[in-house]
């Protein structure tokens, strides 16, 4: 434990949590906690509480989730830096309460200067669950999701998006991605061969190829994005409705037009009910920042760059299988994230725009 605050389950005492949620030394008799979810660049865990008997349950909740530096020194140096964690405590210590993005309430954020120590505690969203990467979206969970990253995208904070150091590390990340990319490509190449078709491997060698153009177009539009808007990082209602969108590890001041390419990408199982409801998908988007937040709606504009955009999941799925912990899950996870944007980009020329 560092001198503040928690950085793995065990070092949680009673006396920290009670601290937290304004409770008396005592009040807190019970503390037990158990691995969730399937992120690879931190540890998140659910903990139980027993409280004495009287507690108010608003402010001292039976149970919370907390996100701690990943256990795997490789994950915890990729964090540090690309900045992951220090984004993602930013959006929930200095945004996210008054954003009205649904997101889980944040009860606790700190981060040390080294950038590889934090702590998160929040909301527990059950019985809300996670979606499934590998499996792939209901139409119902896409369009809730794009409903969500409108208002996302349309959000405003007062003083505006200077004051936030953190939100503009992406700026900064810009040359060691694209260095990263070229280098690590051919790895990617090798460890993927016997998951991901010759076709799907040729097209992420032409956009490694022109990587310079790609992320050196200017967008049209910066806001504040999500930056990894897919499925495990997503919580659902049974009826498929958002509740939460979470791990905000690449929160950034972006282009929203990624955020809507990257989620619309890496969600469909069958390209075929991505193609047929693609344009649609994007025209409710705009249709809801032009309603609900006053947007000009340019459809023929936008469209541009999210056909630019559809490579958006297969940059994620090189970059990050190449700088956390190798998993089974984790190699199937990147492969379907590489290949469904490919095919999209495919169907959309999108290497004709770069």
């Amino acid at each position: 434990m560092s001198a503040e605050f928690p950085l793995r389950p065990e070092d949680f005492g009673k006396a920290f949590v009670e601290k937290v949620f304004g409770a008396p030394a005592g009040a807190l008799t019970s503390l037990t906690y158990k691995p969730v979810g399937t992120g690879q660049v931190c540890d998140s865990y659910r903990f139980r509480c027993e409280w004495t008997e009287g507690y108010d349950a608003l402010t001292r909740p039976p149970t919370f989730i907390a996100k701690c530096p990943s256990a795997d020194e490789i994950s915890r140096s990729a964090a540090a830096i690309f900045h992951l964690y220090d984004m993602e405590v930013g959006w929930y210590r200095d945004v996210a309460g008054g954003s009205g993005v649904k997101c889980p309430k944040c009860y606790h954020a700190a981060i040390a200067d080294n950038e590889q120590e934090f702590v998160l505690m929040l909301e527990d969203m059950a019985p809300a669950e996670q979606g499934d990467q590998l499996a792939g979206a209901t139409l119902v969970q896409v369009e809730t999701t794009l409903k969500e990253a409108a208002d996302l995208h349309s959000f405003r904070p007062d003083g505006g998006f200077e004051k936030f150091a953190w939100l503009h590390h992406a700026a900064k990340n810009v040359a060691f991605t694209e260095q990263t990319l070229t280098n690590g490509y051919p790895v990617f190449k090798e460890r993927f061969a016997d998951l991901l078709s010759p076709e799907i491997l040729d097209i992420g060698q032409q956009l490694v190829d022109r990587i310079g153009s790609y992320v050196g177009q200017e967008p049209l539009e910066q806001t504040i994005t999500h930056g990894d808007m897919r499925l495990d990082n997503i919580l659902f209602y049974e009826d498929g409705q958002l509740a939460a969108l979470v791990d905000w590890q690449t929160c950034t001041f972006g282009n929203p037009a990624n955020d809507v390419a990257y989620m619309i990408g890496t969600s469909f199982a069958d390209p075929a009910m991505r193609r047929q409801h693609e344009e649609k998908l994007v025209k409710d988007y705009l249709y809801r920042r032009e309603e609900e937040w006053g947007m000009p709606f340019d459809f023929e504009s936008f469209w541009q760059e999210y056909r630019r955009h559809a490579f958006a999941g297969f940059i994620m799925a090189i970059n990050a299988s190449l700088h956390v912990e190798q998993t089974d899950r984790g190699d199937r996870m990147f492969a379907v994230m590489a290949e469904r944007p490919a095919q999209m980009a495919l169907d959309l020329d999108s290497l004709s725009l770069l």
